[in-house]
């Protein structure tokens, strides 16, 4: 088993999910479209490698509760607000 791999994997799979629980409501359906991409990539490399396919699997099962960790401890009570309810602090227009 490669633990450098797995690391790897796991961070940039949880980066990507927790980019799209953090997207704007509005535009999630574009995330999800660019991080199924990513996930597709990232598993056609591990088909590529032939001797990756245990490591990926584990990387996405930790990325995966990783972000249901942080979507139920952080994202669940602080939702992502819309663009309309942004205000830019200081311009003095």
């Amino acid at each position: 088993m490669d633990t450098g791999y797995i690391v790897l994997i796991a961070i940039l799979v949880t980066i990507l999910l927790l980019f799209v629980q953090r997207t704007e409501k509005s535009r999630r359906r574009m995330s999800w479209g660019f991080a199924i991409m990513c996930f597709l990539i990232i598993r056609h490399n591990a088909f590529l490698k032939s001797d990756f396919h245990e490591e990926t699997l584990i990387a996405f099962i930790i990325s995966v509760v990783i972000s249901g960790l942080f979507w139920l401890l952080i994202g669940k009570y602080n939702p992502v607000g819309t663009s309309d309810e942004m205000k830019v602090v200081g311009l003095d227009d």
